[in-house]
Formats: C-alpha cells, sequence, structure tokens
C-alpha cells in the first residue's frame, strides 16, 4: 500500500465540536458543516438542498429537481398464466388486470413516502392502450391523491411500439424529470425517495443530467461492459450499459436523443430497447445494487431481495380496497 500522511487534528476545535454537538465535519479539515438532522450515524440529503454523506462530507445541491412527469403505459387484455404459448410469468395463476394493479398501488405507496417529506410537483400520465372503461376508472380510484395531479390519456397506435411512442409524444411537453413506466413494475416504498434525492446528488457531482433505471437486473450480472460506482441516498449505485423500457431522464436528454429514444417505437429491434443502449454509450445510466423494482415477468426479478414479501403486501392491500368497494 502507498504511505498515507494524516493531517493533524487540531485539539481545541475537536473539544469545541464535541461541546456544541457538531458531529457533521470533514475530519481532514476540520470544516465545521452542520446539516441539521437527527440520524447522528447517518447520511442525509435535504432535497433540492444540501447533501452530506459520513464518508465524503457536505455537498450543495446545484441540480434542483423542478417537475416529475411519469408517464405509465397499461395494457389489461394480455394472456399472462393461462396464455397457450410458452410465456408464463413468474407468479401462477394471475391474470393482467390483478398485476397492473398491484404494481400501480406500489407505485403510489412509493410516491406517498416521497412526498410525506418532500416538496415537488409531480404528474402521472395513464396510457391505456387496448383497455376498457371499467378498468381504467379502477387504476385512477387506484392511483389518485390529492397530493400529485392524474391525467389518463388513450394510445393513439395500440401495441407495445404505439404505446411507447404515446409515451414520448405526451414527454414533449414535460418540464424536467421523465419516467417511463411499464405496467408490470412491482415498487419498494422508498423507491422514488432514492431516485430522485440520488440523481440531483450525483448530478450534482458530475455535473451533468443522467438516467437511471430503477431495477438491478440480473442480466447485469451476465455482462463485462465496465462500470462505475456511486453513493446514493441509502444505496450504491453502478453504471449500466442497457437497461429495459422503465428508466428515468430528462427532457434535456430526451430533447437531445430524440432521434434514439423514439426509434424504440419506431421500428423493430434487437431487442427491443437497443436505441437506448446508443443513448448509454454517451449519458451515464445507473441502476441500484439492490433493486428499488422488480419486473415480474417469466424469470425471478431480484439476485437477492424477497420481492415476494413486497409483492403479498400490495397484493392485500388491492384485496382490501376491493373489499371495501364491494
Amino acid at each position: 500500500m502507498f504511505e498515507r500522511k494524516l493531517n493533524k487534528q487540531n485539539k481545541l476545535k475537536r473539544i469545541l465540536l464535541k461541546l456544541l454537538n457538531i458531529y457533521a465535519y470533514d475530519k481532514e479539515t476540520l470544516n465545521i458543516v452542520n446539516p441539521d438532522y437527527k440520524n447522528v450515524s447517518g447520511n442525509f440529503i435535504d432535497f433540492n438542498n444540501k447533501s452530506f454523506n459520513f464518508s465524503r462530507g457536505y455537498l450543495n445541491i446545484t441540480r434542483k429537481i423542478k417537475k416529475l412527469d411519469i408517464y405509465l403505459r397499461y395494457s389489461p387484455n394480455n394472456s399472462l398464466w393461462n396464455s397457450t404459448s410458452s410465456w408464463k410469468r413468474i407468479i401462477p395463476n394471475i391474470d393482467k388486470e390483478t398485476l397492473i394493479s398491484v404494481c400501480l398501488i406500489s407505485l403510489k405507496e412509493s410516491l406517498i413516502k416521497f412526498l410525506e417529506t418532500n416538496e415537488l410537483n409531480i404528474t402521472v400520465n395513464l396510457i391505456t392502450d387496448n383497455s376498457n372503461e371499467t378498468f381504467d376508472k379502477k387504476l385512477i380510484n387506484i392511483i389518485k391523491s390529492d397530493k400529485y395531479l392524474v391525467i389518463k390519456h388513450t394510445s393513439k397506435i395500440k401495441g407495445n411500439r404505439g404505446s411507447y411512442l404515446e409515451c414520448c409524444d405526451l414527454a414533449e411537453k414535460a418540464e424536467d424529470l421523465i419516467f417511463f413506466i411499464e405496467d408490470d413494475y412491482l415498487f419498494e416504498q422508498n423507491c422514488i425517495e432514492e431516485m430522485l434525492l440520488t440523481y440531483s446528488r450525483i448530478s450534482t457531482i458530475i455535473n451533468k443530467d443522467i438516467c437511471m433505471c430503477p431495477s438491478d437486473y440480473p442480466f447485469f450480472y451476465d455482462s463485462l461492459y465496465d462500470t462505475n460506482l456511486f453513493i446514493g441516498k441509502d444505496y450504491r449505485w453502478r453504471s449500466v450499459g442497457e437497461t429495459l423500457l422503465t428508466f428515468l431522464f430528462s427532457k434535456h436528454i430526451y430533447d437531445k436523443y430524440r432521434n434514439l429514444i423514439r426509434l424504440v417505437g419506431e421500428q423493430e429491434n434487437i431487442p427491443f430497447e437497443k436505441p437506448l443502449h446508443e443513448v448509454y454509450k454517451n449519458i451515464l445510466c445507473l441502476a441500484p445494487i439492490s433493486s428499488l423494482s422488480y419486473h415480474v415477468s417469466r424469470n425471478v426479478p431480484s439476485i437477492i431481495e424477497d420481492w415476494t414479501s413486497t409483492w403479498n403486501k400490495n397484493y392485500n392491500e388491492l384485496k382490501k380496497l376491493s373489499s371495501n368497494n364491494s
């Protein structure tokens, strides 16, 4: 190992810090920083204001988040477990309406959790694809809240690519952060908070907008692309070179890479999201180490996490809502 020379600390300053109970300070320079938080041994991020990490020190957040526009597209008429094809979801005997409803409940829980302690203008755009009015009303009743705005849209073109392009069309009017979400993603309660606070922190550090994926996909562990590690709010984040179609990015990135982002829906690609991988060659894309959201597909959606507990919690909430409305 290389020899490291430690800077001597002034004893008088150290005593003063203890007397004043100021524990957030740079051990090397003894610059006093006090972000005024209660968790004595943890990290702290004051949304759109300041960040303190015990190992790295104090950071003024310069990348402010002005607004979050969510675009969730859903198609309830796809066959799942009872399909005659080989496509079988990891959860047995489930229909698509139930899957979408449970996932939407988990998203709402995550949004409410974030908004309990932070203020942000959020709009949830629901994009229907081959749906029906009864189910649309059910979803609106599930997701609605007085803490954010909900707007329903109907895709002009049916099918996966058509509903994706509808999201792109709507994103033209977005103000800042854009979150594209597919209808089969289950969210941990801390997902939105971790993503947004980490977005502002890391974008401030590198002085650039970034892309984010909420899932620690198992296929990341079969890839040989170079990666970097970053400290987020509570999670570690790593740079990745590919995602599926649930991802967060900025309006600035959308404007700059509009042609590639739209190309996902404008032509057939193998894999489906291949044009996004070209974007990630120029824009840093981060994924959490341990998932914040699970893709409830035909494969196990996480490496270690107990995703079934998250599913059961939100599924039971759906049953409770259904019984109250019956």
